[in-house]
């Protein structure tokens, strides 16, 4: 079993310990197997759980999920036997429903299982790999400050500055001091904690060069300038990567997106084409599954992007709150409005027309931006006050080293440049370090105080490592100098990344604005065609067209402009790292959108022609 901290842990057991029903298999042979394949995976997410209680869970939702399935398949024979007595189409779905879920619910429920422990590991390995270049830095500078390993992870086991890295290093720290062992020697046991490849192969070149006689720091320092290179390519393939998305991102609106509406359309007019599918179907699936695409792309963003592990930001609490809220107000203007009947029935039956079109995303969009503005405001907030401060911290630290050949304290460093125009926004955490220490805070304290209202993560992990240098007294010049060093490096290899992907910002804006003007063109194009031959479209297979089509155009005006909405999300995503930064973008896109549907409704790509002219 893990021996990680169980304050890190969110998935440890409750005070009140497992039930009897999740310890029903756990002392059976049957699950031996699955503990041997989920062991490892345990570990590598860092789970401070029994791999048997794991397995135990696990085989006991599989058994639950399995006697779900049979009961479903034993309902779908039974509507088998129905439709081959009466051959009714009604028969034979529900029994082609029922078979298909009883299927896959077991396969479904392990893997979600098995998928939530490797997205553990992944958000583990992306944690450490961000983290190593800053724990190499600090374990570095008090390697030089001449302190015994074991004393760096003891006391980097408790640093606040990296989440991932203390987890490795209380392990290691729990090792020696509980089991006895050499720091080596649980540093190689660590490795099976640890998903990281990076971070990894840092301890092992510490393990291999205490083993083998080299020179540790020497070796350590050109390791660490590895991590750097290691990391900046990681950093580039990661914006490559990006940019692959983006690209799909404006092929999936500029071919599938406007594909299934031209389906949409053409089903309105040639409706025996497409009659295996219902209208209705269609139209939910147009506005519900169509814009949820975009949270498929911010997932893949999500993983593909270079992660820092900075903390979340208060914006998305007030955004669960006021998108339910927004989405209510809409439907309430929607049943206030009528034209003749509340709007919201034309939404509720899929009736709706393009006389209702202006008025429903109207709505909408005083909904959507209910839900956005206030979260968009306290997230440009939050970065403006959070964010940087990258290029001060860099100049700050060389400063100190100065002061430190000089003969002056960091507390003297901080009053003379607190004020200083070169320290640019970051002369109000150095005011910030400077009012506290007039209190009598210590100044280690001061600076890990100060460094809570700073996002940037290596800003933040720079203060509280000088603080850590402050309180174990391995403040010199040449540590912070080294410290400096290090964190210009990572500054200078993030300010390369933004710089790749910030192009990539307008990829989502032109892909939401031609699908849209496409779509909502062509449906009216046809629309208006059909109008001016409704004499000839009074009969024959052409007669509902008139009826259906201007439905499809209400329903693609509503998709259009949730997919805007989410769309903006994504823009945040992938330009700036956060779906917070893209509450701003929802708002614009969302009001773009909203002027393009009412704008193309009153652009004709059809001449008018009186339906005399065309009449045999």
């Amino acid at each position: 079993m893990s021996i990680f901290n169980r304050r890190d842990n969110k998935q440890s057991l409750n005070n009140q310990g497992p039930s009897k029903i999740e310890l029903l298999f756990y002392n059976s042979s049957i699950i031996n197997g699955l503990v041997k394949s989920v062991d490892m995976k345990i570990k590598k997410a860092g789970i401070s759980q029994d791999p048997r209680l794991f397995a135990s869970k696990l085989f006991l939702t599989l058994i639950l999920s399995i006697a779900i399935s049979a009961l479903l398949i034993a309902f779908s024979i039974r509507f088998f036997e129905l439709y081959r007595f009466t051959l009714l189409t009604k028969y034979l779905a529900g029994f082609l429903t029922l078979i298909i879920f009883g299927v896959i619910i077991p396969p479904v429920v392990y893997l979600m299982q098995i998928l939530q422990l490797s997205q553990s590991t992944e958000n583990r390995r992306i944690g450490l790999d961000s983290e190593a270049p800053a724990f190499a830095a600090v374990f570095n500078v008090f390697l030089r400050s001449g302190l015994s390993a074991r004393y760096v992870f003891d006391y980097l086991s408790k640093s606040t500055a990296m989440h991932y890295a203390s987890q490795i290093a209380s392990y290691v720290n729990k090792r020696v001091k509980y089991l006895g062992e050499g720091v080596e020697s649980a540093i190689v046991e660590s490795l099976n904690y640890s998903p990281s490849k990076v971070f990894n192969e840092f301890l092992i070149t510490y393990v291999t060069a205490v083993r083998t006689g080299a020179p540790v720091l020497d070796t350590m320092e050109a390791k660490t300038k590895d991590i750097l290179k290691n990391i900046e390519t990681l950093a580039s393939t990661a914006a490559e990567n990006l940019s692959g998305i983006a690209e799909g991102f404006v092929i999936w609106l500029s071919s599938g997106f406007i594909t299934f509406f031209l389906v949409l359309l053409l089903q309105a007019i040639f409706p025996s084409l497409f009659g295996s599918v219902p209208f209705p179907i269609m139209a939910i699936f147009a506005m519900i599954m169509i814009p949820l695409i975009n949270l498929l792309f911010i997932w893949v963003v999500d993983q593909t992007q270079f992660r820092f592990p900075e903390r979340s930001l208060k914006a998305y609490k007030v955004f669960y709150i006021t998108f339910p809220l927004g989405i209510v107000i809409s439907f309430i203007v929607l049943y206030l409005i009528k034209d003749p009947i509340p709007l919201l029935l034309y939404l509720l039956f899929l009736n709706g027309g393009v006389q209702q079109i202006p008025l429903s995303v109207l709505a909408f969009t005083v909904g959507l931006l209910i839900a956005v503005i206030p979260p968009a405001v306290i997230a440009i907030r939050e970065l403006r006050e959070g964010t940087g401060y990258d290029v001060y911290v860099v100049s700050f630290l060389r400063a100190v080293a100065e002061g430190l050949r000089a003969g002056l304290n960091p507390a003297t460093v901080v009053k003379n440049l607190k004020d200083s125009p070169e320290m640019g926004k970051f002369r109000d955490i150095l005011n910030t370090i400077y009012a506290y220490s007039l209190l009598g805070v210590p100044l280690k304290d001061a600076f890990k105080i100060a460094s809570e209202r700073i996002l940037d993560f290596s800003s933040r992990v720079s203060l509280i490592s000088l603080a850590d240098m402050i309180e174990i007294g391995s403040l010199t010049p040449e540590t912070v100098e080294s410290l400096a060093e290090q964190v210009d490096a990572q500054i200078r290899i993030r300010r390369n990344y933004n710089a790749k992907i910030r192009v990539l910002l307008y990829a989502p804006y032109i892909g939401i604005i031609l699908a849209l003007v496409a779509s909502i063109l062509l449906g009216n194009a046809m629309f208006t065609l059909i109008s001016h031959q409704s004499l000839a479209l009074s009969y024959g297979p052409l007669s509902n067209a008139t009826v259906i089509l201007p439905k499809s155009l209400y329903v693609i005006s509503i998709s259009a402009l949730f997919n805007s909405f989410l769309a903006g999300l994504l823009v945040g995503k992938i330009g700036y790292g956060k779906t917070a930064a893209g509450f701003i973008h929802s708002a614009i896109l969302v009001v773009i959108t909203a002027i393009l549907v009412v704008i193309s409704l009153h652009i004709s790509l059809i001449p008018s022609i009186s339906p005399s002219s065309t009449s045999l």
